[in-house]
């Protein structure tokens, strides 16, 4: 076996990373390393812990992971391994995107373009299993993907690195990666590795203002796709869709400042005065208590 991995892992948790360890040694049934940065009182963002680590990682390829992640599947290293040999390959994770759009929006615009295999420990205890795969791929091809599991060959990494400047915290790095190497390779969701994530999300403020950093960054490039390509009519339908959707979604959390949400629902029927849709935004909006 002509090949490493090196685990990379933020750490806040010891116990929980010492699990992992353990699950790792237990299930990737190849060499490995495992690089675990206590990061309780440094004060470093994850994008600059990761950097860190993968500098002095010896490890072919490079796994970011969370600590509150386990593998279920027995020797995934070498069905992780033969896929990034591939030249064009950037990045693996277990849920992603299809498609970026300009837009305003996370990894997702809408259910359509998700890719997806994992199962997320909900914080009622329960498990529930996300799988979304249409066209029945072992790797799907994707733009962006969610950051709690990350593969990348060493040299793609060292080529494009972590932007701890623009993301100096902990949200926003995942996407902004991701995109990033998807402009020059081809990213992926992993479709035949179980993993289990066991700590559930959250979207706060500073989720927010990392999202709009992202946007800001990315521009000029965006939007992006993977493995299909919309006609301009898909395109506009698509935007205009994923805009009205998030915008009810930040209302709904509660993420805009005062006033914002007025002026972001406006701006949207602005833009598309003709749709009914646009105007139900002002009734979402009454619902969710416009600030």
């Amino acid at each position: 076996m002509n090949y490493s991995f090196s685990i990379i892992v933020c750490s806040i948790k010891p116990e929980l990373a010492e699990a992992l360890h353990q699950n790792i040694a237990s299930t990737i049934g190849c060499p490995f390393e495992m690089l675990i940065c206590d990061n309780r009182n440094t004060g470093k963002g994850i994008c600059a812990v990761y950097n860190e680590a993968a500098a002095r990682a010896t490890g072919d390829y490079l796994c970011f992971v969370h600590e509150d992640v386990l593998f279920h599947t027995p020797h995934w290293g070498a069905r992780i391994a033969q896929k990034l040999r591939e030249e064009s390959c950037g990045v693996i994770g277990f849920a992603g995107s299809n498609t970026k759009l300009a837009s305003l929006s996370g990894w997702s615009a809408n259910s359509s373009d998700v890719r997806q295999h994992y199962t997320q420990r909900l914080r009622s205890g329960k498990r529930r299993h996300f799988s979304t795969n249409p066209a029945n791929e072992e790797f799907s091809p994707s733009v962006c993907l969610d950051g709690f599991c990350l593969f990348v060959r060493r040299e793609v990494w060292q080529q494009s690195p972590f932007d701890a400047s623009t993301f100096p915290g902990f949200h926003g790095y995942d996407l902004d990666f991701t995109t990033s190497i998807a402009r020059r390779w081809s990213n992926y969701v992993c479709q035949i590795v179980e993993v289990e994530h066991i700590s559930e999300g959250g979207f706060s403020k500073v989720w927010f203002e990392a999202l709009k950093r992202y946007h800001d960054k990315h521009r000029e490039e965006l939007p992006l796709f993977a493995g299909w390509s919309p006609t301009l009519e898909q395109l506009a339908t698509l935007e205009r869709k994923s805009e009205a959707y998030f915008i009810k979604f930040l209302l709904k959390m509660g993420l805009y400042e005062r006033g914002e949400g007025v002026k972001a629902i406006f701006r949207h029927i602005g833009k598309y005065p003709l749709h009914a849709s646009s105007w139900a935004l002002l009734l979402k909006g009454l619902k969710y208590g416009l600030r």
